[in-house]
């Protein structure tokens, strides 16, 4: 029996390697060939099947054949989840108008690690950076404080440190809620570890860096950074797992992500050629 449970396993499909969009539409399927056996008064065969279903998604991550084939790419073409595959969304990501993706793309990536050097916010460590002892301190402190709010809570912060023609409010998709930054030219989302993180490190820089445009910009590079995670405190790993609607191009290896293995969650996407 025990080795029966091992083949049918998919611990690669699993666990922290579970996609909820995959897990989310195998369970509608389910339900569906449920409510039709039940509708046909065959109620011990929907008993059944939705058992057995169930079971499979548990232990499998999918009851239909080949889900981990197609699924990447149907997410992808269907928009399932509301977040961006490679990447989740970001503070500085808000676009303002039609024509141009976000304000703060203005602001060059070298200007954002200056400010951030200047403000020893973060310290050469040989030839890598880290966070300053300080600012490390104080961004931890912030967003324990913040993991308490609610995500209206959240809103109402994340109005404070965006632009003035930015709307935040509380969306919901597939049973989870996220932040809705809402500029002119479009709207992000943000998961919830992600508004307590990028949030929580802009009150950490208002005492430092005085232009907010640098402040929002510098959530996602400083995210890299994270060593625990926003929501529990555990440690965080790096992991090349996928997950429905990323398509990793051909011959290339997924890319690294910075994953907190407690929560399920996903801080950063690095790029593929780190």
């Amino acid at each position: 029996m025990s080795r029966l449970l091992e083949w049918i396993r998919r611990p690669e499909y699993t666990g922290s390697n579970r996609c909820c969009p995959c897990t989310i539409t195998n369970g509608a399927l389910v339900a569906a060939a449920v409510a039709a056996l039940a509708l046909a008064r065959r109620r011990l065969l929907a008993a059944a099947v939705g058992a057995v279903g169930l079971a499979s998604i548990g232990a499998r991550g999918y009851v239909v054949p080949y889900t981990p084939r197609f699924a990447p790419q149907l997410a992808a073409a269907l928009s399932l989840d509301p977040h961006d595959p490679d990447e989740p969304g970001s503070l500085s990501g808000v676009p303002t108008d039609a024509d141009s993706a976000s304000d703060d793309d203005a602001i060059p990536g070298e200007d954002v690690l200056a400010a951030l050097l200047e403000a020893e916010v973060v310290v050469p460590d040989g030839e890598q950076l880290r966070l300053a002892d300080g600012f490390g301190t104080d961004w931890r402190e912030e967003m324990r404080a913040l993991r308490e709010r609610d995500l209206e809570a959240l809103a109402a912060l994340a109005d404070e440190h965006t632009a003035s023609e930015t709307e935040a409010r509380v969306g919901s998709s597939f049973g989870r809620s996220y932040l809705v930054l809402q500029g002119e030219g479009g709207l992000v989302t943000l998961r919830r570890e992600i508004a307590v993180a990028e949030l929580g490190a802009a009150r950490a820089l208002e005492s430092r860096v005085d232009d907010p445009a640098i402040r929002r910009a510098a959530g996602k590079p400083l995210r890299s950074l994270l060593e625990a995670c926003p929501l529990c405190d555990g440690p965080l790993e790096i992991t090349q797992s996928t997950c429905c609607g990323e398509v990793t191009p051909i011959g290339s290896l997924p890319a690294e992500k910075l994953f907190c293995p407690d929560c399920d969650v996903r801080l950063f996407t690095f790029d593929r050629e780190r």
